[in-house]
C-alpha cells in the first residue's frame, strides 16, 4: 500500500473520531455538576473525552512532524521540491524551540484565582502556560505571514 495512502486512510480515521468526539462534547448536554464559588454549575459530559482527544491529536502531530523532518532525505521531501524549498518548510518546526525558550523567560508567575475561589501558585505552570500561549502566538503569525508571501508568487518558478 502506498504511503499517500495510508496518509489519507489515517487522516479519515482521525477526522471521524473527531466529530464523534465533537458531537459528544456539544450534543450529549451538560449532566455533571461542579463546585464552584457561588455554589454548583453544569459542566459538560464529555469534556475530559475532548481534553485527552486534544492532547492526543497534540501528540500524533507532534510525532509526525519530527518523523517526518528527520526522516527527510537530504533536505529533500519530494524530488520536485528544491532544497531550500524543503528547508524552508522545516523552519517552522525549528522555530519553535527558541521561541518556548524566550517565551518562557517572559512569563509571569503572578498567582491566579480559580473557578472555585482558590489561587493557583504552581510558579513553573504558571510561566509554561504563559509560553505555550506566546509561542502560539509568535507561530500563528508567523505562519499567516509565510501564507501571505506563498499566495502573492514571490518564490514561484
Amino acid at each position: 500500500m502506498k504511503a499517500s495512502k495510508i496518509a489519507s486512510i489515517a487522516y479519515y480515521v482521525l477526522l471521524a473520531l473527531s466529530a464523534v468526539v465533537f458531537i459528544l462534547f456539544f450534543c450529549v448536554g451538560f449532566g455533571r455538576e461542579e463546585a464552584v464559588a457561588s455554589g454548583f454549575k453544569k459542566a459538560p459530559q464529555f469534556l475530559d473525552l475532548l481534553m485527552y482527544w486534544m492532547y492526543a491529536l497534540a501528540a500524533i502531530c507532534t510525532v509526525c512532524t519530527v518523523v517526518g523532518a528527520v526522516t527527510a532525505k537530504g533536505g529533500k521531501v519530494d524530488s520536485n521540491m528544491p532544497k531550500w524549498g524543503s528547508l524552508l518548510a522545516q523552519a517552522g518546526m525549528w522555530l519553535f524551540i527558541p521561541v518556548l525558550i524566550i517565551a518562557y523567560f517572559m512569563g509571569d508567575d503572578t498567582a491566579i484565582r480559580m473557578g472555585t475561589g482558590e489561587l493557583y501558585e504552581s510558579k513553573f505552570w504558571l510561566v509554561a502556560t504563559d509560553a505555550m500561549i506566546y509561542t502560539i502566538y509568535v507561530l500563528v503569525t508567523v505562519t499567516i505571514l509565510a501564507l501571505v508571501v506563498s499566495l502573492s508568487g514571490i518564490f514561484k518558478k
